[in-house]
């Protein structure tokens, strides 16, 4: 410090070089000092976490659910599409034996979970056509002429099922017919759904497909010859508008 004069003042002229000393010293202090250490604020995202459903779908909190059961069930689309993890299947059979009373597979149709048909032949039956069941069915004779061999489409059609949910109503009847099985865990039967069925008033315990279009889809069908991609859509159709309800019910009696 410059010393005081006379009086305890000190000079603006003996201050001025010292002030510019000290804050060239303070300066050099600043430069030398070692770096301050950034606090890190943790990320925190403001996107919830997206939850992957029993289907292998992601969920996305407060995301509008695609509609997808939509499904077109007029029998003149006839756009072919790839294996989904679900399918729907329909069967159509014609009569054989005493008076036409037993079953035999006529055609076999497939469709994804778009409703694009993905499989659809018709078989030669193994035993001689006595009722070709026309007005209902919809097979004849000029159908199976070139149509394939019974154990062939078997074993296509037990392929395409394997490690598929496989949607379809009275399926139990065509896994008969198709002499094939599936896993209860992977079978989705409008038939037998007790979601479905709580829908009807009055209950009924076995809807025919019929019913179950024009109470849940609002559509007619099988108004004169059925048509199995028509039948398979429709059951399919039914599925995807009861999934949520359906599979929770599967959950609770696993």
């Amino acid at each position: 410090m410059p010393p005081l004069k006379k009086g305890g003042k000190i000079e603006a002229k003996d201050v001025a070089p010292n002030w510019k000393v000290l804050q060239m010293k303070l300066k050099e202090e600043e430069a030398n000092a070692p770096p301050k250490e950034k606090k890190e604020i943790p990320f925190k995202s403001s996107k919830k976490k997206r939850k992957v459903n029993d289907t292998g779908e992601t969920e996305i909190p407060g995301a509008k659910k695609m509609r997808r059961e939509e499904v077109p069930v007029t029998g003149e689309d006839k756009e072919k599409g790839e294996l989904t993890r679900v399918i729907a299947i329909d069967c159509e059979y014609v009569g054989v034996g005493e008076g036409g009373k037993d079953d035999n597979l006529a055609r076999v149709s497939i469709v994804n979970e778009g409703g694009k048909i993905v499989y659809d032949k018709y078989v030669r039956p193994k035993m001689k056509v006595v009722d070709y069941r026309t007005a209902v069915s919809g097979i004849r004779p000029a159908h199976l002429i070139n149509a394939s061999r019974f154990e062939d489409v078997q074993k296509e059609v037990h392929k395409i099922m394997e490690g598929r949910i496989v949607v379809g109503h009275a399926l139990h009847n065509d896994m008969r017919v198709l002499a094939l099985s599936h896993p209860r865990k992977l079978t989705r039967d409008t038939y037998k759904c007790k979601a479905i069925r709580q829908l009807l008033n009055p209950p009924v315990a076995h809807p025919s497909l019929k019913l179950l279009a024009s109470k849940i889809l609002g559509i007619d069908i099988q108004q004169g010859e059925h048509d199995s991609i028509i039948d398979a859509r429709v059951a399919l159709r039914i599925y995807l508008n009861m999934k949520a309800k359906w599979e929770d019910e599967i959950k609770r009696y696993k």
